[in-house]
């Protein structure tokens, strides 16, 4: 293999003529913010303050190798190693002009101050972020996965666009590494950090000076360039080399694998890298990552790989590393497909389940990501997968359902109450679902996958233990205001209302009731509570308000009466009076009511 290695720094590396472009196939900006905070350390703790001369010195200070794909002499090189440091070095530098930049104030600054700020912002932005060539701007830096963003936002200064936000995970951690270090960089966080660190209490006329040492520390750290000529050589490099920073993700290098087998089309178009970052897009906004989700796809339909985070890029070239292009991108287009199924489970619209007949579904959905549902979430995209193989001859609604239902209710009991089921034990019965599932050629073998898997959950769950944990749950409208705390119990409350009712769904009028009053003091207990219409709740309210922000059991009764909810109604005639002992032994009844009729 040709190559050429070189002693160089930052400031040699970006006010040589060339662009560095990082390619389509390397991973996205990553770092986080441990990750670019230790850098700014790193450059910081290099630098010297002699107070006798009231000047700044920086050291040599070695930042690590950097790899590039193209020839040294050449005006464009691709980074194969070195793209996170470059980019945090680049964002860095953005920060540092821009506080340059705000040096502006007379009554604080001298004119000379001033000045000098600005030339050196000034040197920053034409040497090093965008330099003009023959009058045509050109960006040191040039990303695809990210532009024009990170140009618009951080690279250019003089015409940049505000208004621009981020649209992908990767746009959301540059913004988030540029505010950082211009948080950093304001003149009493900087100057209080650095007399923190040299024992010598720095004033507001050594502020530019310092943000120049800094700048200065930055461009001399010392890197070893190494330029490589032959292409075909990228793929294997970029796989082993990672000489600082975090680790390639096992995506990152299945997807290194796949951009470098398929290239763009013969009409100069990058599809392959406009489907990659469509992916980064949709779940930007979704409570997980494209690496979690990359992984659970993989179980749902790969299930006996047995893959994990550690080994999921072996699996990947097992199956696909000798695939023809045609191949890869049938999995591509099958991935495309199971992301959206992902985000149905995941973050569910509800505007897909309008029908009558799909409303439980939805209500089943949400209730298992609020209980923490995770781990589940690859037998679910197998079943959401299968279903659309099978066609006419999927699941019916009413058993999917019903699958879903159970999933609900056992995420319920045993992340919901205080059970404390280990998540590993569910690990294998969920494995061997998604196998099943996946391996299944009828919806009859669906439904002994379901079985099965109801069978092997339901052993994780005592009856004496769940009844126990149960009779504990809480609900006040405090702790409903405050977020999920109070879920269990109106959850728990609702499903039973809904089997007396013969009901799929939640009633859009269900409200969560105290029988005696919260102004009573600890009547949170679940014994205490009961659906109610919120038209009857409301009424229940205003009679408080005539009655000193009082009522009794037997005055609400009168109201209660009205409730069409059998819940209500068994309620009503089982009691004429209730008190603080009938709460306990009501949050009895309702445990072993659920258990009845869910779990049995």
């Amino acid at each position: 293999m040709n190559f050429d290695a070189m002693s160089d720094n930052i400031r040699g590396l970006l006010t040589a003529t060339r662009t560095y472009r990082i390619p389509r196939f390397q991973r996205d900006f990553s770092w986080d913010q441990n990750n670019y905070n230790e850098f700014l350390k790193d450059m910081l703790s290099q630098i010297s303050f002699n107070p006798k001369t009231s000047k700044f010195e920086t050291s040599q200070y070695f930042l690590g190798n950097m790899l590039f794909l193209g020839e040294k002499d050449t005006d464009l090189v691709e980074v194969v190693d070195g793209q996170q440091r470059l980019t945090t070095a680049t964002i860095l530098l953005a920060a540092l002009r821009n506080s340059l930049y705000g040096v502006n104030d007379p009554t604080m600054y001298s004119s000379d101050q001033i000045a000098a700020a600005h030339d050196y912002a000034d040197t920053v932005q034409s040497e090093y972020l965008i330099k003009k060539i023959d009058g045509s701007p050109q960006r040191k830096i040039q990303t695809t996965s990210s532009y024009p963003y990170f140009t618009q936002t951080i690279q250019d200064y003089h015409t940049k666009n505000s208004e621009v936000e981020p649209t992908t995970e990767e746009e959301d951690l540059l913004k988030k590494t540029f505010e950082f270090f211009l948080k950093e960089l304001k003149e009493d966080a900087f100057l209080k950090k650095m007399s923190a660190m040299y024992k010598y209490q720095f004033k507001t006329a050594d502020y530019v000076e310092a943000l120049k040492a800094l700048r200065d520390q930055l461009l001399k750290s010392e890197i070893i360039d190494v330029f490589v000529s032959e292409k075909e050589q990228a793929n294997k490099i970029f796989e082993n080399i990672n000489s600082k920073g975090k680790p390639l993700s096992q995506v990152d290098l299945i997807k290194n694998s796949i951009f470098s087998r398929i290239g763009i089309t013969d009409g100069g178009v990058d599809e392959i890298s406009i489907t990659w970052n469509d992916f980064k897009q949709q779940i930007v906004d979704l409570d997980t990552t494209f690496n979690e989700f990359f992984l659970h796809y993989w179980k749902a339909v790969y299930p006996e790989d047995s893959a994990n985070g550690n080994n999921l890029y072996k699996k990947f070239l097992k199956r696909f590393g000798t695939s023809t292009n045609q191949e890869l991108e049938s999995f591509v287009k099958e991935l495309k497909q199971g992301l959206k199924f992902y985000k149905t489970i995941v973050s569910p619209d509800k505007n897909q389940f309008t029908r009558k007949e799909l409303k439980a579904e939805l209500n089943y959905l949400i209730a298992i990501n609020r209980f923490k549902g995770v781990q589940v979430r690859p037998v679910l995209l197998s079943l959401y997968i299968k279903n659309e193989e099978l066609g006419k001859k999927k699941l019916p609604q009413k058993e999917k359902t019903l699958f879903l239902q159970f999933l609900s209710n056992f995420h319920f009991a045993a992340y919901g109450t205080n059970l404390k089921i280990r998540s590993n034990k569910a690990t294998m019965p969920y494995k061997n679902c998604a196998g099943n599932i996946s391996n299944a050629k009828t919806k009859n073998d669906v439904k002994l996958a379901i079985l099965k898997l109801r069978t092997e959950l339901l052993k994780l769950i005592t009856k004496e233990k769940f009844i126990k944990e149960f009779e504990c749950l809480e609900f006040s409208k405090e702790k409903a205001r405050g977020g999920l705390e109070a879920y269990p119990a109106s959850y728990a409350i609702k499903q039973i209302a809904n089997i007396m009712d013969n009901r799929e769904f939640d009633d859009d009028e269900y409200s969560i009731e105290h029988i005696l009053d919260e102004s009573l003091g600890n009547t949170e207990n679940i014994g205490n509570l009961i659906v109610l219409e919120e038209k009857y709740n409301r009424e229940i309210n205003e009679e408080k308000k005539r009655n000193k922000n009082t009522i009794s059991f037997e005055q609400k009764k009168l109201i209660y009466l009205k409730s069409k909810y059998i819940m209500m109604q068994t309620l009503c005639e089982k009691k004429s009076s209730f008190a603080r002992d009938d709460v306990s032994k009501r949050a009895n009844e309702l445990a072993k009511s659920f258990w009845d009729s869910f779990f049995k």
